[in-house]
């Protein structure tokens, strides 16, 4: 991605930032949409995806139960949905719509707009159709309306989506690149176990020792293995140390190291494609950020992997501008100016340096 421009999402009446680079640091007060941003971007990458809508909404607390989708919760799942657009607004018309795209030209954005929807069949098939505001009373009679839902649209791709039915399964979508999304406070052991499985007995083990040992330098090895036995049993990382055969749960080492091994899970398994962070210095102790930044641009260079990381730290402007060594990354601040949230970007390195090293507000 080399531009982003977001409209109706959330916090974003629209904003545009027409410059990305490789890793992007996004900086910003509380509630600004440090989070939203990459929510956004992920939105973008999955074409609006039904399921990867749902995992957003359940992160942020708005969970949809597949048996609230019926006639009689049909209002619950769309506010639950609603809650997705620019100041939580019911809005039928086709001006409203919900976008993230680029500025590349020619290339069409991912667009969510609200929708009634009228039923019909073909044979034993139903078929959905969405309506939009401008329609009733003139195109469509509104007494043949049977609900409401999501017109989603990608290119010449579309789905929508019912308040009053189940989720469908199958993806209409595919994704526009690998991704991997880490919200705040995430430490994903059993989504760990996965994601190394994916890189196991390859050299890129060597990349996660590394990490880890940024926390513990004795560490020498690190297996996923069953916790306990039987159908729910969980695999969970155990590493040895220098000089010991005995295993240690990773656990047990503190969430620090935990955050770590999930970071560098994710951006190994995103060659090519992005990987979203959210804050960064969650766990960490100011101390080992620079390390782990060099991991970060060291394998965002080798993977090729577009970088997008929240903080609200001082600490990790800090240590982030100390290491950008290359120029290979920016920041982007985000500020609330009477209602409409506007970015400034920092691509200068040695501007950024200045401006952190003497205390000028960077978040």
């Amino acid at each position: 991605m080399d531009s982003l421009h977001i409209k109706n999402f959330k916090n974003f009446k629209e904003l545009t930032i027409d410059k990305l680079r490789r890793v992007n640091l996004i900086v910003g007060k509380n509630n600004v949409g440090k989070s939203s941003l990459l929510e956004a971007i992920s939105i973008y990458i999955t074409n609006g995806e039904e399921n990867w809508l749902r995992v957003l909404l359940a992160d942020r607390g708005e969970a949809i139960r597949d048996d609230e989708a019926t006639e009689v919760n049909a209002d619950n799942v769309k506010q639950h949905y609603i809650s997705l657009f620019s100041g939580w607004k019911e809005d039928y018309s086709k001006e409203f719509e919900l976008e993230v795209g680029t500025n590349v030209q020619g290339e069409i954005p991912v667009r969510i707009s609200q929708v009634y929807i009228r039923e019909g069949k073909i044979r034993t098939s139903t078929t959905l159709e969405a309506i939009n505001e401008e329609q009733i009373g003139i195109q469509v009679d509104k007494s043949s309306i049977t609900g409401a839902g999501l017109l989603v649209t990608s290119g010449t791709q579309s789905n929508i989506i019912p308040y009053n039915k189940k989720r469908s399964y199958l993806n209409v979508f595919k994704e526009k690149c690998p991704f991997q999304h880490i919200p705040v406070y995430m430490i994903a052991r059993m989504a760990n176990a996965k994601l190394f499985d994916n890189i196991s007995l390859s050299p890129d083990e060597e990349f996660v020792l590394d990490a880890l040992r940024i926390i513990n330098p004795d560490i020498n090895r690190i297996r996923f293995i069953d916790a306990n036995e039987g159908r729910n049993s969980e695999r969970i990382a155990v590493v040895t140390l220098k000089n010991s055969d005995k295993r240690y749960r990773l656990s047990s080492m503190g969430d620090g190291i935990n955050r770590i091994l999930t970071i560098i899970l994710a951006l190994l398994n995103c060659k090519n494609g992005i990987l979203l962070l959210d804050e960064f210095e969650t766990g960490l102790h100011y101390s080992v950020q620079d390390q782990l930044w060099e991991i970060i641009f060291m394998l965002s260079e080798k993977l090729n992997v577009q970088v997008f990381i929240t903080t609200h730290s001082n600490d990790c402007v800090k240590s982030f501008a100390r290491t950008n060594k290359q120029g290979v990354g920016q920041l982007i601040r985000l500020v609330n100016q009477n209602g409409n949230i506007v970015s400034t970007i920092f691509d200068n390195n040695e501007d950024l340096r200045f401006a952190s090293s003497n205390s000028v507000e960077m978040r």
